[in-house]
């Protein structure tokens, strides 16, 4: 626990040992099996650090160590600690500054970098993910750079590291794929975690091209138009073509649906419409009047609106407009056919 103030593993159990009591050289090997001749060496560091102090001794006896108070010593360390971050981020800042300052004069193939490589690929998007400063905007699709053979089910595109990037503020929006979500199904656990935490999640189906972004300076996109595997990227730095990345997500972001409402959804494996739903959504389509629908339907009026409300609960549509997207998405109706209107 220790680690972030940069203290090794043999450092931390002497430390916390001589929190117990003070003890000599000898007693401290003795109660933890370190070699005396390491322990001599690493009390010698703590002393430097000012973690560790000595008892006054007679001259004959051994020197006995005591551990300084952990919310004085380790808090001086943890404050200096964030000084050094502070400068080392300043200085990130003025270098991100001189590098954007020459971006118009660079040669455009400059503009983006091509990376090849499981494990560089996966390095890149981890760089991508640690350097955001507010959002990430991610399409979720397959394939998964981060599957493997021992890997039955992938984690998302933006995991394992979108947990530890949102605990310090950074907003998630991630428009899954459908059919992804389909074929990955395990991958929920994951994406619920996420949604607690604060991600906004949509799903849409066939999205056209898997794509991380980071705020407006950084994105990432696959380098061919239909990978098999995902081992190859495009990084694409601040210019017109991520500018115009960036307006094509927000684009398909409009138009996905809430990601809680295709997970509760029904399974499309088993479920198709019936004559009567079909002829139901196909008037519905039209805009028509719902008395007229009902009269086209040969049913009263009443029993127009049961069947309806068991249509939009089957398939987890809140309103009519939601419906229509959702038996569009299904290929129930054609994508082409305009969605009932929203009514009251």
């Amino acid at each position: 626990m220790l680690t972030a103030i940069n203290l090794s593993e043999v450092q931390q159990q002497l430390y916390e040992a001589l929190l117990d009591g003070a003890a000599t050289a000898t007693e401290l090997s003795s109660a933890t099996g370190i070699p005396s001749g390491q322990v001599q060496y690493t009390l010698g560091s703590l002393e430097k650090l000012s973690l560790v102090g000595r008892l006054p001794t007679e001259t004959t006896q051994a020197d006995r160590f005591v551990a300084v108070a952990p919310d004085i010593a380790l808090e001086a360390l943890l404050a200096g600690q964030e000084e050094e971050i502070r400068r080392t981020r300043s200085h990130i800042q003025m270098l991100a500054a001189r590098f954007h300052a020459s971006a118009k004069e660079r040669d455009p193939v400059d503009l983006v970098e091509v990376v090849t490589g499981h494990e560089a690929v996966l390095r890149r998007g981890e760089q991508l993910q640690r350097s955001a400063r507010n959002e990430i905007r991610a399409i979720d699709r397959p394939p998964y750079a981060n599957k493997s053979p021992q890997q039955a089910h992938p984690e998302t595109a933006v995991m394992p590291i979108q947990i530890e990037t949102m605990q310090r503020g950074i907003d998630y929006r991630v428009l899954y794929d459908a059919d992804g979500l389909a074929e990955f199904h395990t991958m929920a656990n994951d994406i619920e975690e996420c949604i607690k935490l604060g991600e906004q999640a949509r799903v849409m189906a066939n999205t056209p091209i898997k794509m991380v972004i980071a705020d407006d300076r950084l994105g990432i996109i696959p380098l061919r138009a239909a990978p098999v595997e995902f081992t190859s990227i495009i990084v694409v730095h601040s210019s017109g073509l991520l500018t115009a990345l960036c307006e094509f997500f927000e684009t398909l972001w409009a138009q996905a649906l809430p990601l809680s409402d295709h997970l509760n959804s029904p399974s499309s494996s088993s479920d198709a419409p019936t004559p009567d739903e079909s002829r139901m959504l196909a008037l519905l389509m039209t805009g028509m009047p719902d008395q007229a629908i009902a009269r086209q339907l040969d049913i009263s009026y009443r029993t127009f609106q049961r069947r309806l409300h068991r249509l939009m609960a089957r398939l987890g549509a809140r309103t009519r407009f939601h419906l229509g997207i959702h038996a569009t998405q299904r290929g129930w109706i054609s994508s082409t056919s305009q969605s009932p209107k929203e009514t009251s």
